[in-house]
């Protein structure tokens, strides 16, 4: 299981090189069976794109059909996907978003993405630096993103209606693997990849049990808003 819990909590760009693969190549049945049920649910609002064709670039990186769909792609990857062209949105498939309607985010710039993000003002300073970066040809970065919630399902749409979680059984931990690859003419595949495991999972140990509490009690009341986390911050601070 991932782990990329750190204190403190900080919000920022936070990519570091990457060599190895963008996406699972052996992905799990059962965990494409979700995306398949999310689309079927939710199509409109978490699979679009703007219409400018660059498609083929992320079928042919995948090594699919040229003229394999969006939603194909998606229910062919664990990992959810995203193109960026001149950093702005023009493609998503995001079964399994973090709080929001991925194809709201269409045609927007990666400052504009971000907006919403709570103490996101380095993020947002360095957004046209990092989307220049992550586009270049060949090039390929990670960063990894982390919450905990009380919705146990991979998708987190605002839909979902979040239990009022009382303990720590009640909550989730949550982790994105975010890998960019580069592909040239300031084009970047996206690849995202969800994980919800019970946080009793890691409770147990009393290291990363300490570095949960103590990274949430260093988040802003900004943050604990904008991620949800006020109530839970009560409940994981009580367990130390």
């Amino acid at each position: 299981m991932i782990f990329p819990v750190k204190v403190p909590y900080t919000v920022g760009p936070d990519i570091v090189k990457y060599e190895g693969a963008a996406f699972n190549i052996y992905p799990d049945p059962a965990y494409l069976l979700e995306k398949k049920k999310e689309l079927e649910l939710h199509g409109s609002h978490i699979c679009g794109s703007t219409g400018n064709d660059y498609l083929h670039l992320l079928n042919a990186f995948c090594g699919f059909d040229a003229n394999t769909t969006l939603p194909e792609i998606c229910v062919g990857l664990e990992e959810d996907v995203a193109i960026l062209k001149d950093g702005h949105l023009h493609t998503i498939g995001f079964c399994f978003p973090s709080g929001f309607y991925p194809t709201k985010k269409l045609g927007l710039s990666f400052f504009d993405m971000h907006l919403p993000v709570g103490d996101g003002e380095t993020l947002r300073r360095s957004s046209e630096k990092v989307s220049a970066l992550i586009s270049k040809q060949d090039a390929m970065f990670r960063r990894y993103v982390w919450t905990l919630s009380s919705l146990p399902s991979l998708s987190q749409l605002p839909s979902y209606t979040k239990p009022t979680p009382q303990k720590i059984e009640d909550l989730y931990f949550r982790t994105e693997t975010q890998t960019t690859v580069g592909v040239g003419g300031d084009i970047c595949l996206f690849f995202v990849k969800v994980d919800m495991h019970p946080l009793m999972h890691v409770w147990d140990d009393p290291e990363k049990r300490a570095l949960i509490v103590e990274s949430v009690n260093s988040m802003s009341e900004t943050v604990l808003d904008y991620k949800n986390l006020a109530h839970i911050k009560k409940i994981v601070s009580q367990k130390l």
